[in-house]
């Protein structure tokens, strides 16, 4: 087996209090002679890793590869194992996506605490163009850490009245008035409206709220089924290391670090020598528009999150209750992972993540699955179901290929940004220090949607995003 050109190191880390430092490092290609494959291996480590009896943590692992000097292409991943180890303390999971665009690796048994697995992939070089026997190889191996949110029933509203002037979804009577709250029990299509026992909201603003109407198809992502959301937003570095394996073409649609504000408004990411870094590269990626959210989402193979999925990830099983923010109070008194002076988000306490547990998701900002942020800092950027193009969404994934200006090609996402529909906004934004909060912002509880349809903001300082791949 001839060795070929090894990738340079990767360190896709989280440095900042409360962060997990998933690592993806030293990645290296050979090719497997008289074959259209080659063995990409790599070593994956994170710190706080868990599977417990409710859900798991995992990294969600994807390889491009390039001719040296050439454009990066998606690798498609043949077969993944282990490389031979002396000794393994956690067996892990790996389990391949069906459209072998990706993995996941996570504990096989119950555990909580760090990890290291070195991989041995397979992958299919039948897409980079101009190969030859001889043709130098580079690999970059790339992950992103996902939490497992799993199948079954949830609720949909808030119980208390005054949700409804946020356009909290409720389940209808004849009438068109609230009859308590919605249960999601399945992925089958759901009525909207005036009906009994239909998904209803009020509307004050169709553009913002939207358009009330229905059906909610039944390919439409509900939350029932089992999927995988990010457990952090996507941050800066994440986002200028997917810049990095762009042509010149396409970053000069997808760089969001243009406009005179922004490096006064938590920006970091620069162009240095033909190469994008960021300086807090554990800080949420502002600024980001929606065609750069879904850009990212499909070159990762990874999916837009729906505003139901929203609320699964955030409440998960337990009963709804009056004003529910994603760690399962009323109030925000005792979160302490919160935006600090010098624009990080970070724990302000000595708590470290080792400690968040059901009893500590409080202070950490954690919903009921342990995923982190769901509010007070950046818009999380939801498809939505008051839009026609959003109802139009199917669930399906990124393939890891972008057209020649960045944009991604999946037909049945919403698409476009100030002329655009089919998204809303969740959770709330962060815009500036000191900030004064209002009802719905920077910390928006669950269900409120007063944004929930708005498809027509460009970027902005407190625009985020957070990705999502429905299990194997």
């Amino acid at each position: 087996m001839r060795r070929a050109l090894a990738a340079v190191l990767l360190l896709l880390c989280s440095r900042t209090a409360g962060a997990t430092d998933l690592a993806v490092t030293d990645a290296a290609i050979a090719r497997v002679p008289n074959t259209p494959t080659a063995h990409v291996t790599s070593n994956v480590a994170w710190q706080n890793a868990w599977r417990n009896e409710r859900n798991h943590d995992a990294a969600w692992i994807f390889v491009k590869v390039r001719a040296a000097g050439g454009s990066w292409r998606h690798a498609s991943i043949i077969r993944a194992s282990l490389q031979p180890v002396a000794r393994l303390l956690q067996p892990p999971s790996i389990a391949v996506s069906p459209d072998l665009v990706g993995l996941f690796l996570s504990a096989a048994s119950p555990m909580r605490g760090p990890v290291t697995w070195s991989l041995d992939l397979t992958v299919d070089l039948s897409l980079i163009r101009d190969l030859s026997a001889d043709t130098a190889l580079e690999t970059r191996v790339f992950g992103v850490e996902m939490v497992q949110i799993p199948e079954g029933a949830f609720t949909l509203g808030d119980p208390d009245p005054a949700a409804l002037k946020f356009a909290a979804f409720y389940r209808s009577n004849a009438a068109g008035s609230p009859d308590g709250l919605i249960e999601i029990r399945s992925e089958e299509a759901i009525e909207v409206g005036a009906a009994m026992g239909a998904l209803n909201y009020q509307v004050e603003q169709p553009e913002y709220q939207g358009d009330r109407q229905g059906p909610i198809p039944a390919a439409f992502p509900k939350g029932f089924r089992a999927f995988y959301a990010m457990k952090y937003e996507l941050s800066q570095g994440l986002y200028a290391e997917f810049l990095n394996t762009l042509g010149e073409e396409a970053t000069g649609f997808r760089a969001i670090h243009g406009g005179r504000e922004y490096y006064r408004h938590r920006g970091t990411i620069r162009l240095e020598e033909g190469r994008y870094s960021a300086t807090q590269a554990t800080r949420p990626a502002n600024r980001v528009s929606w065609e750069d959210a879904i850009a990212f989402a499909d070159w990762a193979g990874l999916r837009p999150m729906t505003e139901l999925e929203f609320e699964k990830a955030a409440r998960g099983t337990s009963p709804a209750i009056g004003h529910e923010f994603p760690w399962g109070t009323s109030t925000i008194d005792r979160v302490r992972r919160v935006m600090q002076p010098n624009d990080d988000l970070a724990l302000s306490s000595s708590a470290d993540e080792a400690q968040l547990s059901d009893v500590t998701r409080v202070e950490f900002g954690a919903s009921y699955y342990w995923v982190l942020d769901l509010a007070g800092s950046v818009w999380e950027r939801t498809v939505s179901v008051g839009h026609p193009a959003g109802r139009r969404f199917e669930g399906s994934h990124g393939d890891g290929r972008l057209t020649g200006y960045g944009s991604a090609t999946n037909e049945d996402w919403p698409r476009g940004d100030e002329t655009g529909g089919g998204y809303g906004y969740r959770g709330g934004g962060y815009y500036e220090q000191r900030m004064q909060a209002t009802d719905f912002n920077p910390y928006s509880p669950i269900a409120y949607r007063r944004f929930g349809a708005w498809g027509q903001a460009p970027r902005s300082l407190a625009y985020g995003f957070r990705a999502v791949r429905t299990a194997p």
